[in-house]
């Protein structure tokens, strides 16, 4: 039972996290234009198993907090740079054009190798989940302790960034001119700045009222 809560929490907070849109979910959006929505769903596909790195990686940076506890402090205020860093360059970069791109893939193996490598691009994903799963130590029902509760974690985390990545593929499918305006309001950059800048404001009371 406490392995499917974690599996639904974490996915709906990963599908809720991806709504910012990134290389993976443009990409997905023009292969769906370009191409036909499969071939685009196998680069989501790619894009999640590069993905799952950063979540199976915050996943035991958490337990060698638990392992070093002399080293928790430096690296939590290591991890609360990072989100100032990405929140704030998020937050200010220009609102540039989106501009389809010439998709080359045609084959499954490429596709999924592309959505690897763009789901690289974002390695802001690894203090996310850090944070997330420090904020999961503090409940019972959601801390991570076996191996069943590491699957759970990580297929969550991929699951709803997979079902988001859908979702724009498939609106994309029916209305081309509709995602186009939605991914290049830069009022979505200024979002998720404020969502990594809160983040680490959250951090910092967390580290100040903890130490």
């Amino acid at each position: 039972m406490k392995a499917i809560i974690i599996y639904f929490i974490t996915a709906i907070i990963s599908y809720v996290a991806t709504i910012p849109p990134g290389p993976l979910s443009v990409y997905v959006v023009d292969t769906t234009l370009q191409r036909n929505i499969k071939i685009a769903l196998w680069v989501a596909f790619g894009g999640i198993l590069g993905e799952m790195s950063y979540s199976y990686l915050a996943i035991e940076g958490v337990m060698i907090f638990d392992k070093y506890p002399t080293v928790v402090h430096w690296i939590q205020w290591a991890i609360i740079v990072v989100l100032l860093v990405v929140g704030i360059i998020t937050f200010f970069q220009k609102n540039t054009k989106i501009e389809s791109e010439n998709i080359a893939v045609k084959g499954r193996l490429l596709s999924i190798f592309k959505g690897i490598s763009l789901s690289i691009l974002t390695p802001a994903l690894f203090p996310f989940w850090i944070v997330v799963l420090l904020e999961y130590k503090k409940y019972d029902f959601l801390k991570i302790s076996s191996i069943s509760d590491k699957i759970s974690f990580v297929a969550g985390a991929e699951t709803g960034t997979f079902l988001l990545v859908y979702t724009y593929a498939f609106i994309a499918n029916k209305k081309r001119d509709l995602i186009f305006k939605y991914l290049s309001d830069n009022r979505l950059s200024k979002l998720i700045g404020c969502i990594y800048i809160g983040l680490a404001v959250w951090q910092i009371v967390n580290v100040v009222m903890g130490g």
